[in-house]
């Protein structure tokens, strides 16, 4: 009777030490842009930014709606991809002063993560680089950028997140 009383409370015990969930849980979506600082997180035309924790600042988060120019860009760019290539950072490349500061995950891919940023990215994935780089400055700054000579509106303003 004793040892199953202890083997009782011992399960007990157990069962209430195991670890609480997170505070944060990850965003929806599948991690598809990566700074050491931010992660881009998108499903369909969602997309969620966390922002990664820093010394004496919280983990910030922050989602919109990609605008449909920005998601039929993202998209074509992602599919016109051959899975089996390395799009990844060329150090030869004279453009390319240093490593990318960031990474593109592309699910399925055999060489993904890709090194690639804004500056610094393989001709193919330029365009998603592009984007992702348009998203961050919307969350980072509130602002649209231009390019091409005219507004690049990557977040639809004042539409919520599902």
């Amino acid at each position: 009777m004793i040892r199953s009383f202890a083997a009782s409370a011992l399960a007990v015990l157990v069962l209430a030490c195991e670890p609480d969930e997170p505070d944060d849980p990850e965003p929806p979506g599948t991690l598809e842009f990566e700074h050491s600082y931010a992660r881009i997180y998108r499903l369909d035309h969602r997309v969620d930014i966390a922002y990664v924790r820093t010394m004496g600042e919280p983990e910030r988060h922050g989602c919109g709606i990609l605008s449909e120019r920005a998601h039929t860009e993202l998209e074509d760019t992602l599919e016109s991809l051959d899975s089996r290539e390395d799009y990844g950072y060329d150090p030869n490349v004279q453009e390319c002063a240093s490593s990318p500061g960031a990474e593109i995950l592309i699910e399925g891919f055999e060489h993904s993560p890709f090194l690639c940023d804004f500056m610094c990215c393989h001709r193919d994935l330029a365009r998603a680089a592009l984007i992702y780089t348009l998203i961050e400055s919307h969350f980072v700054a509130g602002q649209v950028l231009e390019f091409d000579g005219e507004p690049y509106v990557a977040i639809e303003p004042d539409t919520p997140c599902p």
